[in-house]
Order: structure tokens, then C-alpha cells, then sequence
């Protein structure tokens, strides 16, 4: 515990001088308010992007997803019969999951992965150099040639060849799984296309969507019959 309560002065700045500790003090308060500020951009993309839907565009959605998107538009005093899909992992994930709407998948899909930067206002490029600059300049009053450096030497990897080593492990198996699963959506989507129906080429916006059709098929489990048992109400 002494020692543990030792580091943790340290690696406040307990050892620099006066001057060293004033300029870590002020790198440690701007690193604070950059990742509220990352934090904030992010929140802000989620809550401000609107895919608005008509009843049309509801195909496969859930009742639950409906009332949820109706609630969504609801909020943002729209019309009585608007629904909207936000950034919301409430609301984007399950989109993703159930919209028969491929084209409105899409469009979710690469707002979601555009969430810090669909604004200019909101932009959080600019803030991630920053919060590089300051993390290799932190890391280096430390002693240490790189932040991921600092940051292991307090873990039981203790330094970053020891992570990359485990995530390069675990990325190979991992893809392995990923093209096991890709080839399962490609064939349910080939045994279940119409005759003249175009190739579907398996995008990040479907496979939610098919992985779910497939759970179905091979497990008759349905998800959206499973959750009012798994209410926090009951």
C-alpha cells in the first residue's frame, strides 16, 4: 500500500521542481478539459443527428423501436406522426439490428461512425492532436520515451510489446471468427434471395441486420420476444 500511495505522488509530480510541477499541473488541468470537451463533441453528434422516418421506413422495426423513435421526434416537438432514429445506442443499435431499410441502415451506420466529427463545430480531430501532444510531453517528464510507455509501466504488461503481443493474438483468432461469421450471413443471404435478385455484398450496415435474421433461423430465437422477461420493471 506504501508503495502504491508512493507511485501514485510520483506520477503526480511530487519529484518535479517548481517549474516542472506548474507546467505538469497545467498539461494535467488542459488534458481535463480536452477529454470533457471530446467527450461533450461526441454527445453532441448523438443527440443532434435526426434520421427522420415515415411509417414506410418503420419496416422490421420492433413495436418497442417504433414507440422509441415516436418518443425521440416527440422530444424534439415534431409532428404527431414523425419518427425519428437519433445517435442513441438505444435507438441506432436496434436500427441496425431490425430496419428492413438497407439504404436508411447506411445512412445510421456512417453517422454512428462519424460520431465527434459530423460538425465542424464538433470536430474532435483537432482535439485528439492536442491530447497526443500533451500525453508524449506528460509521459516524457516521466522519464518515458512514449505515453503508452508510461501508461503499461503501471500494469502487468509493463510495456507496449506485451499488449500488442496479446492484441495480435487475440486479433488473429478474432478474424478467424469474424470470416466464419461473414461466410454464415453470405450464405443465408444467398439461400433466401429471390430468383433475379441482385448480389448482396456484405457492408458494416448489415450485419446486424443479417446476423440477426440468421440467429433466428438457426436458433428460432427472437430477441424482441425475449426482453419484456428481462424488463428492470418486473
Amino acid at each position: 500500500l506504501v508503495e502504491r500511495l508512493h507511485l501514485d505522488f510520483v506520477r503526480a509530480g511530487a519529484k518535479f521542481d517548481a517549474g516542472a510541477q506548474k507546467r505538469y499541473a497545467a498539461i494535467m488541468g488542459r488534458l481535463a478539459e480536452l477529454t470533457t470537451t471530446f467527450s461533450q463533441n461526441v454527445l453532441g453528434d448523438e443527440t443532434a443527428f435526426t434520421l427522420l422516418l415515415s411509417h414506410s421506413d418503420l419496416s422490421g422495426c420492433p413495436p418497442d423501436l417504433v414507440a422509441a423513435a415516436r418518443q425521440a421526434a416527440a422530444e424534439r416537438d415534431m409532428a404527431a406522426d414523425d419518427h425519428v432514429i437519433t445517435l442513441s445506442r438505444s435507438l441506432v443499435e436496434p436500427f441496425l439490428t431490425f430496419s428492413d431499410r438497407r439504404d436508411l441502415r447506411e445512412r445510421a451506420w456512417r453517422a454512428w461512425t462519424k460520431r465527434g466529427e459530423l460538425d465542424p463545430q464538433r470536430d474532435n480531430h483537432p482535439i485528439m492532436r492536442e491530447i497526443l501532444k500533451l500525453r508524449a510531453e506528460q509521459a516524457g517528464m516521466h522519464g518515458y520515451a512514449s505515453f503508452a510507455d508510461y501508461q503499461t509501466a503501471d500494469t502487468m504488461a509493463q510495456r507496449p510489446a506485451r499488449v500488442m503481443e496479446l492484441l495480435e493474438n487475440v486479433w488473429g483468432k478474432a478474424k478467424v471468427s469474424a470470416n466464419a461469421e461473414r461466410q454464415a450471413l453470405e450464405e443465408f443471404v444467398a439461400s433466401h434471395a429471390a430468383e433475379g435478385d441482385e448480389a448482396v455484398d456484405i457492408q458494416p450496415w448489415d450485419w446486424r441486420y443479417y446476423a440477426e435474421k440468421v440467429r433466428q433461423s438457426r436458433y428460432n430465437f427472437d430477441e424482441v420476444e425475449l426482453k419484456p422477461y428481462l424488463s428492470l420493471e418486473a
